[in-house]
């Protein structure tokens, strides 16, 4: 009956001896216990496989789940990343580089003859980014050839990093606004007029269509 009592005893304080939490006293009282009593070193040994074996199944399922959530935030990150490059992109092109026309005014550009007998493009107003000009090209006006120039100016929202935008705000030197274009002895006509060379080229080199919209600078 004492070998059932104490069996009952020592069954109650067998998981914290499994644990390893009982003193060394406690722990000595057990393991002398089990030397003499099969049935609670059947339970130690149920209680250790019941503590560690799905111990032993669980950390791998752990581990990929941390190695897929590792690898979700990555791919979340890098698209993040790609993103924000795509957005600062799309944001720095069409502040410093998306050029649009400047429209013609009376006091924005003139055609003058230079010392060394070219037509140059004068630009006087504030400010541009770039000069488009195409010619001199041989064009039907008026049921006659002429050689003809086109040329128009465009700006950007901001001053461009990597292109110069020439501002006239500050103490501009004019040698900066004008623009050669050819000799006198090869030109008949300047336009300012809205144009894309390519596009033109591409539907037949018909020059009439923006001749129609066209500010006439100078004539010969």
């Amino acid at each position: 009956m004492m070998k059932e009592i104490n069996c009952h005893i020592i069954q109650d304080i067998l998981p914290l001896y499994v644990d390893e939490v009982v003193s060394d006293d406690t722990r000595e009282m057990v393991e002398e216990h089990l030397k003499h009593c099969e049935e609670c070193k059947k339970e130690v040994a149920f209680m250790k496989r019941e503590l560690y074996l799905p111990v032993e199944k669980e950390v791998p399922m752990i581990k990929n789940l941390k190695r897929k959530w590792r690898n979700k935030k990555l791919m979340v990150s890098g698209l993040s990343v790609l993103l924000t490059g795509l957005i600062l992109f799309g944001a720095n092109y069409l502040v410093f580089h998306h050029d649009t026309l400047i429209p013609y005014s009376d006091s924005l550009v003139q055609i003058e003859l230079q010392d060394d007998g070219r037509l140059a493009s004068h630009y006087y107003g504030e400010g541009y980014y770039s000069v488009h000009v195409a010619g001199p090209l041989t064009v039907e006006i008026d049921g006659k050839e002429k050689r003809a120039v086109f040329l128009h100016y465009t700006k950007t929202i901001s001053s461009s990093p990597t292109k110069k935008l020439f501002n006239g705000k500050d103490s501009r030197n004019e040698q900066d606004f004008i623009f050669s274009l050819a000799s006198l002895d090869d030109i008949d006509v300047v336009y300012y007029a809205d144009f894309d060379s390519m596009e033109i080229f591409d539907q037949g080199n018909n020059w009439e269509p923006v001749i129609e919209h066209a500010e006439l600078l100078w004539e010969k």
